[in-house]
């Protein structure tokens, strides 16, 4: 039997337990079976700054946000089972990235993903409610977004998002050159974001052809280049 002392300091160093390992071995093998509601009640206690643990909390963070991405589209965050998942999600990809304890994990980039598409999605399936709320729900996307082009700036998710939040921002302005910064921004994070995966060059190409389209509308001056 390990000593109590010995433990809490394994546990302090951020080694995985054989605990913690089996229990993000269960949950992968839950998550391969489809068995995504059983995933998103697990209580998760696992906190070390390892693998294993990060790996857990992003697996229930992936089962909650399939299933809020399952909801009827007339569903929103006011529906209580959406707001519910939607926040298990966040959860789990915050977590997960907070205790992946190599900065340079492939795993970062899907755990920033996942952490984008719940935030997207939540304000996304705003209805109804102020232009405050909206406004702040698009703000925590343009920080999250900022936070995975610093971390993993080879991937084009950042970018994508980070553009796709600066459209959003303008449309919350009035008409005409107010929206003009926020579409410049969009526009230049587009210019600068590596390839993006298959699945996301259309909406890459969506993004790009909106900004363009509302560059014109709202008679953005051209950028004068020496």
């Amino acid at each position: 039997m390990i000593p109590a002392a010995v433990a809490a300091a394994v546990l302090a160093a951020g080694c995985a337990t054989t605990d913690d390992e089996a229990l993000s071995e269960r949950l992968t093998a839950r998550a391969v079976a489809g068995e995504f509601n059983a995933i998103a009640v697990t209580n998760i206690r696992c906190n070390a700054n390892t693998e294993a643990c990060a790996k857990s909390h992003a697996v229930k963070g992936d089962a909650c946000l399939k299933l809020a991405i399952q909801q009827p589209q007339s569903a929103s965050v006011q529906d209580s089972r959406m707001r519910d998942l939607l926040d298990c999600a966040e959860d789990g990809y915050r977590k997960a990235l907070a205790l992946q304890p190599d900065r340079n994990a492939p795993s970062r980039i899907s755990y920033h993903g996942g952490l984008l598409l719940t935030l997207s999605e939540r304000r996304n399936r705003l209805d109804g409610v102020r232009e405050q709320k909206l406004d702040r729900e698009n703000e925590k996307l343009l920080m999250a977004a900022q936070d995975a082009r610093r971390e993993v700036p080879g991937s084009a998710l950042g970018f994508l998002y980070g553009a796709s939040a600066h459209v959003y921002r303008a449309t919350l302005k009035p008409r005409g050159r107010d929206r003009c910064n926020d579409l410049r921004q969009a526009e230049s994070m587009l210019k600068r974001s590596p390839p993006p995966p298959n699945e996301l060059a259309d909406e890459q190409g969506r993004i790009r052809s909106l900004v363009q389209q509302q560059l014109r509308e709202n008679r953005c001056p051209r950028i004068r280049r020496i």
